[in-house]
Parts: structure tokens; C-alpha cells; sequence
């Protein structure tokens, strides 16, 4: 699509919005024609990195043990060493609340199995399984990118909506971060497919594009 276009019609949709006594999130929806979003051939499940970011913090859980532990702990306030992973097992409730807390996770690869044995039934259906930590790579680096990556899954109705920023980033960002996700898109379902684009706020009127 035009970006030229796609950001006009953000800028207006912006301007013209409703304020809010918060700052609302802006979101990219896709409908879509004569597909069966139930056959595994068409389903969606994108990682989509936002070239211009989320425009908000995002928490990053981890889990890690020994000197991995450590240094997560300096960049994520959402850290469980294996001791912990198991105790939490012990208590749905808390698993949920900190499966909820976090937009992503990671892990190291030698926890895993113990994760998807004692929190695969709360992460699982949350689209939030961690992904395994490469050995020795730099975490910041790690969590920047997982930061402004958003996760797109398809459902049984033919339509899928992500997240593209906040109301406060400017709109040719915005536009960019649309065009990054729809480019995604465009490699799992032919353009053709493809029925209806529309951006809006949380609380906002959709526009389409």
C-alpha cells in the first residue's frame, strides 16, 4: 500500500480522534475474503519486528539461573531462576499473573523443558512460550528487539488485528510500522485475499486505508 496515503490517513484519523484520559495504543486490523482462517495452511502466527518501535515500555519476562540470573535481573524486572519456576508451578494464580505481565518471554534452553511441562497450559494458550536464549548473546540486544515486536495469531474469523504504536508517535511511523505488518502478512496470505484495511485507537473509530 501507499505510504504516502497510509500516513494521511493516520495523521487525520490522529487529529481527529477523541482525547483520552490515557495514552491509547494504535492498531492495524485486516479483514479478510473467501479463506478458511481454521485450515492449518492459513493460519497466522507472525513475530513481526515494528521498524519505528512500540512507542511504549514493554516488559520481558526471563527465565534464567546462575549468571544469566544475575544479569537479567539488571534489565527486566520479571526474572524466575528454576527454583522459582517450580514454586510458581505450585499456584495457577501466580503463574497467571505473571504470564500476564509480560508481553514476551525468554529462557535458557537447558530450562525449557521444565517450562513447558509445568507452564506450557498458561503460557501455551497465551501465544507466550519463551523463546530459547542463544548462548552468550548480549540480553540487551535481545530485549530491544523482543520490545518492538508484536505477535500476530489468527483466530476462526477471518480477521487478525496488531498493535502498531501509540497515538503520541507521529504518523509517518506509524505508517511504516502498518507497512511492516502487512508486508508480513502478505507472505502467509495472497494479496488478493486480502478484504478490508483499517487502523483505529483503543477507544477510537476505525478508519480504512
Amino acid at each position: 500500500m501507499n505510504k504516502a496515503k497510509i500516513t494521511k490517513e493516520i495523521k487525520e484519523m490522529l487529529e481527529g480522534g477523541k482525547k483520552r484520559n490515557f495514552k491509547q495504543s494504535v492498531e492495524i486490523g485486516i479483514n479478510f475474503k473467501n479463506i478458511s482462517m481454521e485450515k492449518a495452511e492459513n493460519k497466522i502466527n507472525l513475530s513481526v519486528v515494528l521498524p519505528k518501535g512500540r512507542g511504549k515500555a514493554v516488559d520481558i519476562g526471563i527465565f534464567a539461573d546462575g549468571e544469566v540470573m544475575i544479569n537479567a535481573k539488571k534489565v527486566s524486572n520479571y526474572v524466575l531462576d528454576k527454583r522459582e519456576i517450580l514454586e510458581y508451578a505450585k499456584d495457577r494464580r501466580k503463574m497467571r499473573e505473571f504470564a500476564n505481565a509480560c508481553e514476551h518471554f525468554i529462557a535458557q534452553p537447558e530450562l525449557m523443558p521444565i517450562i513447558g511441562k509445568n507452564w506450557g497450559i498458561v503460557l501455551g494458550p497465551r501465544g507466550k512460550m519463551p523463546q530459547p536464549l542463544p548462548p552468550k548473546a548480549p540480553l540487551e540486544g535481545i530485549l530491544t528487539r523482543l520490545r518492538n515486536t508484536v505477535r500476530i495469531q489468527s483466530k476462526k474469523t477471518p480477521t487478525i488485528h496488531a498493535v502498531i504504536g501509540v497515538e503520541d508517535m507521529n504518523a509517518e511511523d506509524l505508517a511504516e510500522n502498518a507497512i511492516a505488518v502487512l508486508d508480513a502478512i502478505e507472505q502467509k496470505i495472497e494479496k488478493d485475499r486480502i478484504k478490508s484495511v483499517y487502523v483505529k485507537t483503543t477507544m477510537g473509530k476505525a478508519i480504512s486505508l
